[in-house]
């Protein structure tokens, strides 16, 4: 009877046995491809990964279909252990074990199967900033300050990297070149990808000047003076050298702008006197040098008057 018994047991074992091997290796077993997100587990201290790092991998699996189908890749990744990865190339094999699956599900092929992870040290450097615009700078223009606030900021990233930079540029900055005068705004710099900088943005000033230049003008002469006097000048115009912006000596008409001028209207003995004379001149503009420096002015008076 107990043989019996022990028979039944055991039949039974092979029943349930047969059945499960059924359920997970029988004619519902599917193949399919599943990505799975890729996580840094043991992050190296006062390092970084400069290159070589995916986002995830693809796995193809083999399995029963309601298994497979129940998959919620959501709450699965791929762990990667960097704890003991060094400066330079490190390779490393993609492994099924990492995937934390159960033994029901077969990993048949894993995309990449390998990877190599460059690993940098994590370091800091203090560097200069270089306000940068973009444009086609009228000639008459030039660009007399720029300036940025702060002037240096604090780069973190790669050591290989930042060994390579010496001073970072902002972004370009468009202007209006036709007429540009004092800009002042917020701009980000250009940085490497792997590289961050505190602050990220800092505040520019850019001030544009016009061109100064020089021209000689002849210019004619005036003389004011009292109606009971009679004067004449040695000469009825002066030469000047003009210095100006140099919009205005490309403009129509500029020599109309300026004159020349004596007033006799004041205590003036009569016979020959050397005068200075007064020179009119437009905003911006000054004299460098005066052909005559004076005028020489002879004044009489009529006749009749002296009598």
């Amino acid at each position: 009877m107990m043989k019996v018994q022990h028979w039944k047991i055991a039949a039974t074992a092979l029943m349930m046995a047969l059945l499960t091997w059924y359920l997970v290796t029988g004619r519902d077993l599917v193949e399919t491809w599943v990505e799975f997100p890729l996580e840094i587990i043991n992050p190296p201290q006062g390092m970084i990964i400069r290159d070589g790092m995916i986002s995830k991998v693809s796995v193809r699996l083999r399995g029963p279909k309601g298994l497979i189908r129940n998959l919620d890749t959501k709450k699965m990744a791929y762990s990667l252990d960097t704890g003991h990865l060094v400066v330079g190339n490190n390779p490393i094999t993609i492994v099924p074990e990492n995937l934390g699956l159960g033994s029901a599900l077969e990993v048949v092929e894993i995309n990449p199967s390998h990877i190599n992870l460059a690993m940098d040290m994590f370091v800091k450097k203090r560097v200069r900033v270089l306000p940068a615009w973009e444009g086609d700078l009228h000639r008459d223009y030039t660009l007399k300050k720029k300036f940025s606030e702060p002037d240096e900021v604090t780069l973190r990233g790669p050591a290989s990297v930042l060994k390579k930079i010496k001073q970072v540029r902002t972004q370009p900055i468009m202007l209006d070149t036709d007429s540009p005068g004092f800009w002042h705004g917020e701009v980000p710099l250009q940085l490497p990808e792997t590289v961050e900088s505190n602050p990220g943005l800092v505040s520019v000033s850019l001030d544009f000047a016009v061109r100064s230049g020089k021209m000689w003008v002849k210019v004619p002469l005036y003389i004011l003076g009292p109606d009971d006097i009679d004067f004449t000048a040695s000469q009825n115009y002066v030469r000047l050298l003009v210095e100006g912006p140099k919009p205005f000596f490309r403009q129509n008409g500029f020599r109309d702008e300026i004159t020349a001028s004596i007033d006799l209207n004041t205590a003036i003995p009569e016979g020959k006197n050397v005068i200075p004379f007064e020179v009119s001149l437009p905003k911006g503009c000054t004299v460098k040098k005066r052909k005559p420096e004076a005028i020489t002015v002879t004044i009489s008076r009529p006749t009749s008057q002296a009598q």
